[in-house]
């Protein structure tokens, strides 16, 4: 059998595994850990992963690692803002270390990971095909896996990291627009929910008071501003708990 039947095959594995524990994860954070736990189980000689999802301005939103050490390791290239999982996501391409004693294209972090005990890494970009308006893909993160002895990765294990990168990338992006929406949905629905309570109070007060309806919101606004609370805190204990259909709910 061929190199190229053999990657295949490996590959194969890789995607079925990563396919299995992506699909149980409705969750970005949980999708995460289990995109770094596939990448370090795919090498024999890593001995821990991690996966960044990092915003426009390279700051991380969304990380896990296999252990304390890559966590660590992780950690340090945010705070010293260099690395090779940084270098990766700006340049959207793989980034081989051989060798943290020798590595100088990042110094302080180099020399901080070889105290660490990790001596070779691959840091990978995650990103998505190019959307409109954009002429490159785009990168959403990074994939890296370590290992503590020199030399433990070649072009083939870049090339498996990519690869596996790949769907791990497509998937996240899909499920961070699916939470942005139920975000935005669910600040709609509150919005209206606090608008109908509102609303609600200022009947029950217009014909306690028999004021009109801006002076039933006159009433509200004043006690909302000398009790510093939300108008829509002021309506429900207007209306009481047993009218409020939604009494339950917390404030957002």
């Amino acid at each position: 059998m061929t190199q190229k039947h053999d990657l295949a095959g490996e590959l194969s594995e890789i995607f079925a595994r990563v396919a299995g524990l992506l699909l149980t994860e409705p969750v970005v954070d949980k999708a995460v850990a289990n995109i770094a736990r596939a990448a370090h189980e795919s090498f024999a000689g890593s001995i821990g992963a991690g996966a960044t999802l990092i915003d426009a301005r390279g700051r991380p939103t969304s990380t896990a690692s296999t252990n304390s050490l890559v966590e660590e390791a992780d950690r340090l290239q945010y705070d010293l803002g260099e690395g090779p999982c940084l270098s990766a996501w700006a340049g959207t391409k793989a980034i081989r270390v051989d060798d943290l004693r020798q590595e100088v294209r990042w110094p302080e972090w180099s020399a901080a990971g070889a105290a660490l005990g990790l001596l070779s890494c691959i840091s990978v970009p995650m990103f998505v095909p190019e959307v409109t308006g954009a002429s490159d893909p785009v990168p959403i993160g990074a994939l890296k896996v370590y290992a503590d002895r020199p030399r433990a990765f070649d072009e083939r294990s870049e090339q498996v990291l990519s690869l596996l990168a790949g769907p791990a990338a497509l998937f996240l992006s899909n499920l961070q627009a699916r939470e942005r929406a139920a975000h935005v949905s669910e600040a709609l629905q509150d919005a209206l929910h606090s608008r109908s309570v509102i609303d609600m109070a200022k009947g029950v007060l217009m014909e306690r008071l028999r004021v009109s309806e801006r002076g039933a919101l006159q009433v509200m606004m004043t006690r909302s501003r000398a009790e510093e609370v939300l108008l829509s805190a002021v309506a429900r204990d207007v209306i009481g708990p047993s009218t409020d259909p939604h009494a339950g709910r917390h404030e957002h």
